[in-house]
């Protein structure tokens, strides 16, 4: 088959949706199929990931639900798609997040060819489906089949857009992210237990609760000798490095963003791996990526999250409002040895479940199903 897989975000910039579009690409490729993806220009940094690559106009990253989004502009963007289009004859277009005024929403009304689109957006407070419903109705009925990484994106799309769903998970690429290889170096710099936070330093994220929690057992934290990892940029860094007490300076890393090539160098390298995620969150895959690299998590106790962990078998939820109950748990994984090894041998489990071979085969049995060839 011959695909084309379409969105705002995609590598350089950083997040779930990026690494969703690069592994299902690279996987199903594994599988004999020719796939393109359609998305924006990020500047300088796209040439790192433009192998069958498509860029139009340019990126606007617009803050909203308490994160960033992704926009394509070009006052020619219809056009510049329909071309494309045109030019490259598909079989399968499948667009992500498309019931928005964005590049998956024109391309999903454009396409002459049938579509199926993967929904990944959760929301802080207010669903915005409902305003979506309103506007983007033309959209949704062009969309044969849709999928919902988690039973929670499924449950805030079909109060308002009911139709054929289909859940299936993110995935993760177990041939990068695996306990085996090199440490980042960040590791031979530090001389004790490692808690480690991946993502944007904005508030949907939560870094500033895990900062709450290290400062409000800081004395325990510096028996366990334990320092704290932050790799990612976003708007809280700089309130964030003023947050850390004098005494603590030593022990809190801000390494800024991480480029994708050094993340499962990263993750390998820790002790506990934690989200402090307060919402938004449809699935967690970078809970998944530290299961497949061997690290026990501590987890929010949110709605997507529940989605990959059982609590105490192949994780930890808590309520991450609570700085002492937040940094207990923290505690209890970085002292108690047998816990440590179950969460890890089931963290492993559960990675495998989710690997991108099973993930890819079970998306390509969708469009076959669309093209009516199963």
């Amino acid at each position: 088959m011959k695909i084309l897989q379409v969105s705002d975000a995609y590598y350089p910039f950083p997040g779930g949706v990026s690494e969703h579009l690069y592994s299902l690409s690279k996987y199903l490729r594994k599988r004999g199929h020719e796939v393109w993806i359609l998305t924006t220009s990020y500047g300088k940094d796209d040439g790192k990931f433009n192998g069958y690559v498509r860029r139009v106009g340019r990126v606007l990253i617009l803050p909203l639900n308490k994160s960033q989004i992704t926009l394509t502009f070009d006052p020619l963007l219809p056009l510049k798609v329909q071309r494309f289009l045109r030019e490259r004859k598909f079989d399968i277009v499948h667009t992500h997040g498309p019931l928005a005024p964005n590049l998956p929403g024109w391309t999903t009304i454009l396409s002459p060819y049938p579509v199926v689109s993967t929904f990944h957006t959760s929301f802080v407070g207010f669903n915005w489906y409902k305003v979506a419903k309103i506007f983007f109705t033309p959209v949704w009925k062009k969309i044969k089949v849709a999928i919902a990484v988690s039973e929670t994106a499924k449950k805030l799309m079909e109060p308002y857009f009911k139709g054929d769903y289909e859940i299936i998970p993110n995935g993760v690429d177990t041939e990068r992210f695996k306990p085996d290889g090199e440490r980042h170096e960040i590791y031979s710099k530090i001389n004790g237990k490692t808690v480690l936070f991946v993502g944007r330093l904005e508030p949907r994220k939560g870094p500033d609760l895990l900062l709450k929690a290290f400062i409000s057992r800081k004395k325990d934290f510096e028996k366990e000798n334990v320092h704290l990892i932050f790799a990612g940029d976003g708007p809280l860094k700089e309130s964030l490095t003023k947050m850390v007490p004098e005494g603590l300076k030593n022990r809190v890393h801000f390494l800024g963003f991480v480029p994708f090539e050094d993340l499962p160098r990263l993750y390998r390298g820790a002790d506990v791996y934690t989200s402090p995620a307060i919402g938004g969150e449809t699935f967690g895959l970078v809970l998944v990526e530290a299961m497949a690299s061997g690290v026990p998590v501590v987890a929010a106790n949110n709605e997507g999250y529940i989605n990959v962990i059982k609590d105490g078998e192949n994780g930890i939820l808590v309520n991450v409002k609570y700085p002492n109950n937040y940094a207990e748990a923290l505690l209890k994984v970085l002292r108690d040895g047998s816990l440590r090894r179950k969460l890890i041998e089931n963290g492993l489990k559960t990675a495998k479940e989710y690997s991108w071979e099973k993930v890819a085969e079970r998306v390509e049995g969708v469009y076959l199903r669309v093209l009516g060839l199963s």
